[in-house]
């Protein structure tokens, strides 16, 4: 048999079912208190038209000290559950043809 599927089976055969599910992980801890870190997010999701990935990590060190990495900026949104707010290639077809020649550079006199 295969190390890793001996691996499941060994927990199969000792925990049942319950045995395949993923158990949690402790991981290193943040570095960020919990405590600074909701008001953080609380701040971030009372603005409605969004924020910077930069913005963001100024707001951050400002307020803890800690600089963390512009990509991993984006995780943290995406563990807070907030969603980028940049518009989409899927919207370009959306507009009416007005529109799109308003957009469209005009020759040089």
């Amino acid at each position: 048999m295969i190390a890793w599927a001996y691996k499941w089976f060994r927990r199969f055969d000792k925990e049942g079912l319950e045995g395949l599910k993923n158990k949690p992980r402790s991981g290193r801890p943040p570095d960020v208190p919990q405590e600074k870190i909701s008001k953080i997010r609380s701040e971030l999701s009372e603005n409605p038209s969004g924020w910077k990935a930069k913005e963001i990590m100024n707001i951050i060190y400002e307020r803890t000290g800690i600089r963390y990495h512009e990509v991993h900026i984006y995780r943290l949104l995406h563990k807070w559950g907030f969603s980028p707010k940049v518009p989409r290639k899927r919207f370009v077809n959306t507009t009416s043809n007005e529109e799109k020649k308003q957009f469209q550079k005009r020759p040089r006199k």
